[in-house]
């Protein structure tokens, strides 16, 4: 029993460093660390090798005083490699973050600009040309509204006049207070009334890029606050951190929903880096599925 008590307490020690450097070495291995990290397991797990080398006799002690200096010197050089790495860890994190927060910017602004194309032509923008120059050139119909609807009936002289634009018959009752279209018309006619004076709901064209990107307030300080940069219709197709030679590749199609037939597109790409430095496997971005009307972006439903 004292045998055993003694060999216990004399390999103790290595047995917990090797033990370690053997469970690091898996996790390593198994989820992809870096280099540096595999060798400094390496390392640990050395150093608890010729420590139950030493105690039990097999290396003599100058021999273990020369693997000493040698892993000292190891130790030394994993130090560096470790400050490196760290280094660059932090980088590649930063530079992760910022790629991923401007591919997502960027694919909500192509969202935005596909649901206007559709608007506007009933389909997708089937290319970046395509879209880009609606983007950059295209206006949008937007509401132009002024005062506010009278919450009172119309009188009969307002309703003999509306009978022109078919709203009412003559003699017809007048059950319901004024509607927003009765308004629109009586705005319009020769008697205005007092509290329909300078009310307007119109419909006016606009410049696409500059209502909803290069002149909207909100849209330009979200992108100054984040630090991505004044809009560029151009590069919404590149792919971010890619120095402009990746794009996001666009797919359209369309699907028969019942009796309607209803367009779809997918936008999709592969950032250039992944979450974790080292890692082989890189993260796809996306919105929109060809086979329904689904436009929702992968980012949204994790």
């Amino acid at each position: 029993m004292q045998n055993i008590a003694i060999l216990i307490k004399k390999f103790s020690v290595p047995f917990i460093f090797g033990l370690i450097g053997f469970v690091l070495l898996v996790v390593g291995l198994m989820k992809e660390q870096s280099e540096e990290f595999i060798f400094s397991a390496v390392v640990i797990l050395g150093s608890a090798i010729i420590s139950a080398f030493n105690v039990s006799g097999i290396l003599s002690a100058k021999m273990t005083k020369i693997i000493g200096f040698i892993s000292l010197a190891m130790a030394l050089v994993v130090l560096g490699f470790t400050y490196t790495s760290i280094s660059e860890t932090v980088e590649h994190n930063n530079n992760y973050k910022a790629c991923k927060g401007l591919s997502i910017r960027n694919l909500r602004d192509v969202q935005t600009a596909q649901k206007a194309y559709l608007s506007k032509n009933n389909v997708y923008a089937h290319d970046w040309n395509t879209l880009v120059t609606f983007i950059k050139e295209d206006s949008i119909a937007i509401l132009d509204a002024e005062g506010s609807v009278p919450s009172r009936k119309i009188t009969e002289k307002e309703r003999d006049y509306l009978i022109g634009f078919n709203l009412y018959k003559r003699g017809q009752a007048i059950d319901n207070k004024m509607t927003e279209l009765e308004a629109y018309y009586l705005s319009k006619s020769p008697e205005i009334p007092v509290e329909l004076i300078g009310f307007r709901r119109d419909t006016i064209n606009v410049s696409f890029i500059e209502t909803t990107f290069s002149k909207n307030r909100s849209y330009v300080k979200e992108r100054k606050d984040n630090g991505y940069g004044e809009f560029s219709a151009e590069n919404l197709r590149y792919i971010p951190f890619t120095d402009n030679k990746k794009t996001w590749k666009i797919d359209t199609a369309s699907v028969v929903i019942g009796s309607d037939t209803l367009p779809t597109v997918r936008i999709e790409g592969i950032l250039p880096m992944s979450e974790i430095k080292g890692a082989s496997r890189k993260e796809s971005m996306f919105f929109g599925k060809l086979d329904n009307s689904d436009l929702s972006g992968s980012w949204e439903v994790q």
